[in-house]
């Protein structure tokens, strides 16, 4: 069974020998790597403390907010609802009301998974 990868392989190369056929230049394409968010973004500052460490340990909103306003990041708790909500499903965050010591919350806490 031939996947997606090779039949793009297969269509590049017919497309460069029909422009050497017809006389035309080629430009190799480069290669973007694409996020699946923005540059910049509230999910790119959330990102940047997952892979700092921050959430090694449960967090709630209000820990995250004051995280980000120690690095200069200025963002109020509706600013991150969406945010976080993308990063969970894309699993890089686990939503829970349990805390680290195993006591329960009656906030949503956010954990590395």
């Amino acid at each position: 069974m031939i996947d997606s990868e090779q039949i793009m392989k297969m269509l590049n190369d017919h497309e460069q020998r029909i422009a050497k056929l017809e006389g035309r230049k080629i430009e190799p394409k480069k290669e973007v790597r694409k996020e699946w968010y923005r540059s910049g973004s509230t999910i790119e500052k959330i990102i940047f403390l997952i892979n700092g460490g921050f959430f090694n340990k449960t967090h709630s909103i209000s820990e995250i907010i004051q995280e980000l306003k120690s690095k200069d990041y200025h963002l109020k708790a509706t600013d991150l609802t969406l945010p976080l909500r993308k990063i969970v499903r894309k699993g890089l965050l686990k939503k829970t009301d349990i805390f680290h010591d195993g006591s329960k919350s009656k906030k949503w806490l956010y954990i590395k998974v």
